[in-house]
This record gives C-alpha cells, sequence and structure tokens, in this order.
C-alpha cells in the first residue's frame, strides 16, 4: 500500500507528539521523584525515571502537589497511548 502524503505528514507529527509527551512526562517523574522521600537519588550516579513505580503511586509522596504531578505525567502517558491507537487505526483502515 503506498502511503500518501498526508499520511507521512500525520504521522511525522504524531511521532514529534509522542516524543515531547515522553521527554515532559519523563521530566514529571523526575519531579514526583525529587519529591518523594524514598524514591530520590541520593547517589551521584545518573539513573533511569522510575516511570512505573510513580505510575502505580507505589512510594509516592501523599502530598497534594505530588499528587497532581502524577497525575499529569498519566495523562501524559494515556495521551501517547492514544497517538499511537489512532496511528495504528488510521494505518489499518487505509483511510
Amino acid at each position: 500500500m503506498p502511503y500518501t502524503a498526508t499520511y507521512l505528514w500525520f504521522v511525522g507529527i504524531c511521532s514529534i507528539a509522542t516524543a515531547w509527551l515522553f521527554i515532559s512526562a519523563i521530566r514529571l517523574c523526575r519531579q514526583v521523584e525529587d519529591r518523594s522521600e524514598r524514591l530520590r537519588n541520593f547517589s551521584s550516579v545518573a539513573r533511569r525515571p522510575k516511570l512505573v513505580n510513580v505510575a502505580i503511586n507505589r512510594d509516592v509522596a501523599s502530598d497534594v502537589e505530588t499528587q497532581a504531578l502524577r497525575r499529569g505525567m498519566i495523562a501524559r502517558l494515556l495521551a501517547i497511548g492514544a497517538l499511537g491507537i489512532a496511528v495504528n487505526l488510521i494505518a489499518w483502515t487505509g483511510v
């Protein structure tokens, strides 16, 4: 199936939006980790963000601001999933 220019533009814009959403979700995850005592990185060695722990609210501080940051991160991850589903549905239907 040859892809049209419109489809390729759509996929390109969705990929840029996905990258932006993922980077902002990581930034929010880092902020939540800094506010939560059990998730904080006390070593000088860099590590991967604990996206799963923050998403399932494991060892996260229970104050209102931290939970708001966590909900914002989850919203961005859900938006990434919605973009992926939209792109796949359009690819499968051939619109």
